[in-house]
Formats: C-alpha cells, sequence, structure tokens
C-alpha cells in the first residue's frame, strides 16, 4: 500500500488535512491509513483528484510530427490531467472499428489514460453500432481533417445513436442552434464543444441534456491576439465578447484545452487550433486567485463532470473505491510560460511569457505515480 501524508486533501468540496491509502490502484482509505508499504510525504501541498480534458487532439496517427500519445500524454501529466478524451480527426480518422483499435494500439505508450470519442461519417452506422462507443463526434463546422457533415446525415446519426450517451458537437454561428433543436427533437443527450460565446452557451443551455464546455484561449484571449497564430474553431471573440463570457460560467459544465498542436510553421500558414494541455489548469487557477471562481467549481469543470458526462467510470473525485488518478500541487509555485520548456512536440503557447501560478509536481495514474518532480518515472 502507497500511504501519502502531510497532504492538503480536496475532498468533498473542501480541503482536509488526512492521510491516503492507495491499494490496487484504488483509494483505499481516506483518515487513518495505518501501516503501509510505501509512505510519500505531501509536505503541505495539495492532493487533488486528477483532472480529465475532454477535448484533445494528440494527432496520432497520420501528424506525429506535431504530436503523439508519448508526447501529448507527457504535456497532459505536466498540465495535472490524468485523462483525456482523443478526438476522432486524425488521419486516418477514428470511423471505423479497425482505426479505433489501431488507435488504441498506438496509445499503449501513453503516462495517462487516454479515451476516445468516436467519429461521425457519412455513412459508417454500422461501424458505430459494432464499436458501440459511449460518445459520437459530429462536425458540424469546418475545421482540421475532412469530417464536415450537414442535412440529413446530422440527424440520421440523432436517430441512430443511443439517446442516453452524449453527440459532441462541433457547430459555430447557426449551427449551434440546429444542433441543439436536432437533440430536442429526438430527446437526445447533446455536448457543445468549445462554446466560443456567452451567446453560444446559452443556446445550449435552452436543452435540459444539453452540456457545454469552454476552452481558456476562448476566455483569455481575444481576436486582437496575434494574427499570425490567432487561427482557431470557433474563432476568438471580441474582447467584449470575451469578457461576456465570463458572465455565463455557471452555466458552462466543462472546461476542455481544446489541445491543437501545430508547428509554428503551420500555425503562421493558418493551421487551427493551440496547444493547450500544459496551461489550461494553471490558466484557470489564475481565474481563481483573482476571485472570478470559486475552487469547488474549478474541480467539478476540469475533473467531476468530465467523468460523470463520458462515463468514465469511478474518476473525477477522491472517494474511497475511485481509481487512484491524483495530482499534488504546488499551489504557490509561480513559473512563466516559455514555449521551449513545455512537453508537447510544438514547442510553443499562445501564452509565451505570461506568469502563472500553480504547477503540478507529482502525479498517480492507476495508483502509480508516473511523474514527479519534473521527471516521468
Amino acid at each position: 500500500m502507497l500511504k501519502i501524508t502531510n497532504a492538503r486533501v480536496f475532498v468533498g468540496g473542501e480541503f482536509i488535512d488526512r492521510e491516503i491509502g492507495i491499494e490496487g490502484g484504488m483509494v483505499a482509505h481516506i483518515g487513518n491509513v495505518g501501516e503501509s508499504d510505501e509512505t510519500l510525504d505531501a509536505k503541505g501541498q495539495w492532493l487533488l483528484p486528477g483532472l480529465i480534458d475532454p477535448h484533445v487532439h494528440l494527432r496520432e496517427p497520420g501528424a506525429t510530427h506535431k504530436e503523439d500519445f508519448a508526447s501529448g500524454s507527457r504535456a497532459a501529466i505536466a498540465g495535472g490531467f490524468t485523462g483525456v478524451i482523443d478526438m476522432p480527426n486524425s488521419d486516418p480518422p477514428t470511423t471505423t472499428v479497425q482505426a479505433l483499435h489501431e488507435k488504441k494500439d498506438l496509445a499503449k505508450k501513453s503516462k495517462c489514460e487516454v479515451f476516445f470519442h468516436f467519429g461521425a461519417g457519412e455513412n459508417n452506422f454500422v461501424e458505430i453500432k459494432k464499436a458501440n462507443p459511449s460518445s459520437l463526434k459530429i462536425y458540424m463546422g469546418e475545421t482540421t481533417g475532412k469530417m464536415y457533415l450537414d442535412g440529413r446525415t446530422v440527424e440520421t446519426h440523432f436517430e441512430r445513436f443511443p439517446k442516453e450517451k452524449p453527440v459532441v458537437i462541433h457547430a459555430e454561428g447557426n449551427n449551434i442552434k440546429k444542433a441543439i433543436e436536432l437533440a430536442k427533437k429526438h430527446n437526445h443527450r447533446i455536448h457543445l464543444a468549445h462554446a466560443p460565446s456567452a451567446a453560444a452557451v446559452r443556446d445550449a443551455k435552452t436543452w435540459e441534456k444539453a452540456t457545454v464546455e469552454v476552452a481558456p484561449h476562448h476566455l483569455f484571449l481575444s481576436d486582437a491576439f496575434n494574427p499570425k497564430l490567432a487561427a482557431v474553431k470557433p474563432p476568438l471573440q471580441t474582447e467584449s465578447e470575451r469578457q461576456e463570457l465570463w458572465s455565463v460560467l455557471n452555466d458552462i459544465t466543462c472546461i476542455a484545452s481544446d489541445h491543437a498542436p501545430h508547428t509554428l510553421e503551420e500555425k503562421e500558414k493558418g493551421a487551427y487550433g493551440f496547444p493547450g494541455l500544459e496551461t489550461t489548469f494553471a490558466l484557470m487557477l489564475k481565474a481563481y486567485y483573482e476571485r472570478h471562481i470559486p475552487f469547488p467549481w474549478l474541480m467539478q469543470r476540469l475533473a467531476e463532470n468530465p467523468a460523470r458526462i463520458f462515463s468514465l467510470g469511478k474518476r473525477g473525485k477522491i472517494e474511497k473505491g475511485y481509481m487512484a488518478n491524483l495530482i499534488l500541487v504546488d499551489p504557490k509555485k509561480e513559473w512563466t510560460v516559455k514555449g521551449e520548456e513545455l512537453q508537447t512536440k510544438c514547442q510553443w503557447s499562445p501564452y509565451e511569457g505570461w506568469k502563472l501560478k500553480g504547477k503540478t509536481i507529482l502525479a498517480i495514474v492507476q495508483g502509480k505515480i508516473v511523474y514527479q518532480e519534473n521527471e516521468f518515472v
């Protein structure tokens, strides 16, 4: 058994002083653990549930020059994420059972847990049924890859995919309302990815079975950002729209990085997306320190809600019988974002030079220490 002592443990919505005992990959004890094979002294740091990012593009297969499961999972762990859900717009796309199995094999080298959204295609209804995924991603907007769908095909996916499982939608503008109307028509769960504005969040929340995520770049960057690097889908909004997005925080269900790495050369040619796994948590901690959000809100949106929405089992909380996916965070650690020091292959960040506070110093995945003091075990 691994015993963690002297930690400020986040349990039940608050910090408490408790020992944690880990056995068989699970949280076995919370309280006085007693004898153990190994003891880890947390030295007063925060012990949190491992974060879960429901929206990442790890680029393997097909674009491993900008990321792969090894580098992307290291970026996730360094950023506090012990689990991620990979998007299907790789090359080939994750729209067949074979492609999914091949991707799972490639992901075996990951340092964190990796789950997968299955992709909706023009006519892959049989493949979806065979794969029986926990979520289906539909692209109702143009982005990286060739998975854009419209018209009758989209509605057929809503008709055929199990109503109790979420359809994850990439949509922009009027297509957001169209997606919500389809969900209402078919009484279907729906998850709106990377909502860029307060209006998009409000549109989603007109349906009781809708959940909605927001990416940090829509919260922290506006369309005044460096035009050479600004391309992202959905696009950055005006400064007033960016500020308004903060006004609907309580309607946001998840914070997701939408980690979408490209080389700097590709970005300057207009490639869509930003790397974000290593900055998302620290940026949201910035909002916490500036008293924009309470800490329990943050843990719900970064850990508990993603696990619940996407049926990831007993994850997202520190609780007896839950998976021992945990992070130890130094809340006072100040650091400056430097692309050359990041784990992501692309080695740049839209937040270059930003001074942030709060750093993951240790990570445990399925009961095993995988990261400690900037080193991967």
